[in-house]
């Protein structure tokens, strides 16, 4: 293969990539994607990757700060060997270019979790996070963040 149709096909490999991401995504659907991707970090227990998907100017009402919050999930990651997680988001708002807040309800277990049916059989920590993201340079992060528990009927 000659040096140009190599760069052709690189070129050509980059757009359908960019393509892919969906920078032509609804907001809502970039947010989405956003949840999907904190998801697949901690079922990877990747904790790099969540740190990423954290603003440097993250602070919530209780003082904690992006370094305080990757300090938590990385107990969380620790102490637990296997995590498989199932969510559910609701009201999911796009406020203003750049800004959304939604509700993200978390079934964290230490066995795969298809579906709600099977949430049901299995013993898992539930918790609802109320997030607010903001788009930085492209990308949508973690502004705020409050959790507390959530209830199985929180999940139907």
């Amino acid at each position: 293969m000659t040096v140009d149709r190599l760069r052709r096909s690189l070129v050509l490999l980059a757009l359908f990539f960019l393509a892919a991401c969906g920078p032509g995504d609804s907001p809502e659907e970039q947010v989405r994607q956003y949840v999907a991707a904190a998801e697949a970090a901690v079922e990877a227990r990747n904790l790099g990757g969540l740190k990423e998907l954290i603003t440097e100017q993250y602070q919530d009402e209780q003082g904690r700060t992006r370094r305080d919050i990757v300090a938590i999930a990385a107990r969380y990651l620790y102490a637990n060997k296997n995590i498989h997680v199932l969510t559910r988001i609701e009201g999911l708002a796009v406020s203003a270019p750049g800004q959304a807040r939604l509700t993200v309800y978390a079934a964290l277990t230490g066995q795969n979790v298809s579906d709600l049916d099977a949430l049901l059989n299995m013993q898992a920590d539930l918790y609802r996070f109320d997030l607010e993201l903001v788009r930085m340079d492209g990308e949508w992060q973690l502004l705020r963040a409050e959790w507390r528990p959530a209830r199985g009927e929180d999940f139907f």
